[in-house]
């Protein structure tokens, strides 16, 4: 979700030799220097604006970011009440900079693209636990790692000992390149690094059904909260058009989880619909397949929350349920 501009946002100056660049929100990494972008908070008085910095490639020392980040905060305005999220290797993460990071309660995401990142995860995520540093885990879901999700879930769960995780899936387009700053490409062949729409799917499922029944409440996952959120308020009053949609196929407009997931991506709206239109999302059935598997727990988890129960009851309603069903298994059977 993009933060809506507002009437007067301030923009940061160019990015200086240190790298450190103030980026849009919501939390994942963006290339280049991004304006900022600021959100008013329902019934307060004050302006909240959401800074999410990028860690540069080069080595920067702890007084340059300090700096930057004072400069941004000064750029803010009286009155305005900034929060800053951070989307880092962790490579240079040491009690130094964790202490600093724990006194301006910065949001910590951790992300590894490479053998040597993955490496540090552990002692990091541990390290910003130690100093108090609220940490989640940004997980790219490609070709190569889709296959074993419940392995990947249980990693970023027991070994790293976060509570916040965000999966992206992998979707990269042959002869994809960058020029002035925009994305071009051209047709609709992926790269062998995508994540197939299958495996989406398929790593969606799995890692949801360990959650659900052991996780709920305790451990968070973006498209979980993101899938909740969308089933309570589906329940509450009839879905509205979102910006755009009538730019989207058919197949999109009618399909009955357009609610959650949106049409997907736009720039990965590159493929035909099975009528023949342009602009479905390339991953559009394997988050069909998701969300479908999802509707009754998101119904008795969006049910929970309007009487105003805990949500995590849902993992006693499956407990109950998976009970009643092997015990009429084993009457059959006998």
């Amino acid at each position: 979700m993009t933060l809506p501009e507002g009437p007067s946002a301030p923009r940061p100056a160019a990015p200086g030799p240190e790298r450190w660049l103030p980026c849009d929100g919501p939390v994942v990494p963006l290339s280049g220097p991004g304006r900022l972008r600021w959100r008013e908070s329902r019934g307060a008085r004050r302006r909240t604006m959401t800074m999410t910095w990028l860690d540069g490639r080069e080595p920067v020392d702890l007084g340059s970011f300090r700096d930057a980040v004072e400069r941004a905060e000064r750029r803010a305005g009286p009155g305005t009440r900034v929060e800053h999220a951070l989307w880092t290797t962790g490579a240079r993460l040491d009690d130094t900079w964790c202490r600093f990071l724990a006194a301006r309660d910065f949001l910590v995401g951790l992300s590894a693209d490479d053998a040597a990142g993955r490496r540090l995860l552990p002692e990091t995520a541990r390290r910003l636990r130690l100093h108090g540093v609220d940490c989640n885990v940004l997980y790219r879901v490609h070709a190569g790692n889709a296959d074993d999700p419940v392995g990947v879930y249980q990693y970023c769960r027991d070994e790293l000992g976060v509570r916040h995780v965000q999966f992206i899936p992998v979707v990269e387009r042959v002869g994809e390149a960058r020029r002035a700053g925009r994305r071009r490409a051209g047709g609709s062949a992926v790269s062998a690094r995508t994540v197939r729409p299958e495996q989406w799917a398929a790593f969606l499922v799995a890692v949801f059904d360990e959650w659900v029944r052991r996780d709920v409440g305790r451990q968070h996952v973006q498209i979980f909260d993101e899938a909740l959120t969308a089933w309570t308020a589906a329940a509450r009053r009839p879905s509205a058009a979102r910006a755009g949609w009538e730019r989207q196929p058919l197949h999109c407009r009618c399909c009955p989880v357009l609610f959650a997931c949106g049409g997907g991506s736009p720039g990965n709206r590159f493929v035909e619909s099975p009528d023949g239109e342009p602009g479905l999302a390339y991953l559009c059935a394997g988050y069909r397949e998701f969300f479908d598997h999802i509707d009754q727990p998101m119904q008795v988890m969006a049910a929970l929350l309007r009487s105003g129960r805990d949500v995590a009851e849902v993992m006693t309603v499956i407990a109950r349920y998976e009970h009643e069903r092997r015990a009429a298994s084993d009457v059959s059977d006998a």
